[in-house]
């Protein structure tokens, strides 16, 4: 690698990890000669590069100042960058999809395969040093370092959240649209005469699709006067029915001799009797590049956007 790519990316990964953060002032070129023991024009060019790449800009009288607004990057989307961990039958599924989708619109997919929160925060540093400024995250859970993705949202990098975790402001979110699932689910379950709704989550992920789709059980509940708890009984009553927070959790409950309702839609849950709505992959990730295109076509007008997609047809 040559210097300067070397001391761009260094330089790029201190405002990334912090040491730099928007609005603040970046190194002068003597005090970035004196840390890389480089020469001026080598400095010069790796500060034109991250000017170039809105990492920093640079005032008269005042010097380099690491970005401060928000951006994105604009133009044809060429590259997607996925950071989705493959381990997940339900994850491997919406990459495949995904990846379909890219093919379709004559992009590439890079999957960064990381299985922890940790291990997705330097995933996505990776990605972004090596070029890639459009985003689509599975996050995995809370220890994903959000200050990050903010500082990587106001250096340009469009970003899309998909499913388990919210990104809030800093980021679009494309997800199921779990109120009109479990109204669906809830519906269904009062024509078959259900009285007692247990809600499984074996896992108890603290992750906001679990957190709304369990919200959303307990309020359709109690419109429809059926009794509510979040714990399996050691026996259950006549006209029980349990829901499940996912197929992987439904398919552990099976046995209970219940009705068992879920959503995720797999072929495994079909065959166990599971009554499980169906996932919209081709529309989960259609709505992905839905938000990264315009995000790029908004530009530094862009506001954060919610895409909720609904459930598929029942599979009985």
């Amino acid at each position: 690698m040559l210097l300067t790519e070397e001391i761009y990316q260094a330089l790029f990964l201190a405002v990334l990890t912090g040491e730099f953060k928007p609005g603040e002032r970046f190194l002068t070129e003597q005090e970035a000669m004196t840390r890389f023991g480089a020469s001026r024009i080598t400095i010069r060019r790796a500060f034109a590069r991250l000017e170039e790449n809105r990492i920093i800009s640079r005032r008269t009288k005042v010097g380099g100042v690491v970005n401060s607004a928000f951006g994105a990057a604009e133009g044809a989307l060429r590259t997607v960058g996925a950071l989705v961990p493959i381990r997940d039958p339900f994850a491997r599924e919406f990459l495949h999809t995904l990846c379909e989708e890219s093919a379709r619109r004559d992009a590439i997919t890079t999957l960064e395969p990381a299985e922890s929160g940790e291990e997705q925060n330097r995933a996505v540093m990776r990605l972004v040093l090596h070029g890639v400024r459009d985003l689509v995250v599975w996050g995995i859970d809370r220890t994903l370092d959000f200050d990050l993705f903010l500082r990587l949202r106001i250096l340009g990098v469009n970003l899309v959240f998909f499913d388990r975790i919210h990104p809030g402001t800093i980021a679009d979110y494309v997800a199921l649209d779990n109120a009109e699932a479990l109204r669906r689910l809830t519906t269904l379950a009062r024509k078959r005469g259900i009285e007692r709704i247990y809600f499984a989550d074996p896992g108890k992920l603290d992750i906001d699709t679990s957190c709304e789709r369990r919200e959303f059980c307990y309020r359709y509940c109690v419109e429809n006067k059926i009794d509510f708890s979040a714990e399996l009984p050691a026996v259950f009553p006549p006209k029980s029915a349990i829901f499940a927070v996912n197929d992987p959790a439904a398919l552990s409950c099976v046995g209970y001799n219940v009705p068992i309702f879920s959503i995720d839609g797999t072929p495994e849950a079909a065959k166990a009797g599971i009554i499980s709505l169906r996932q919209p992959m081709a529309e989960l990730a259609k709505a992905c590049f839905r938000s990264l295109r315009e995000q790029r076509k908004l530009g530094n007008h862009w506001q954060a956007q919610e895409y909720r997609i609904p459930a598929e047809r029942l599979k009985k």
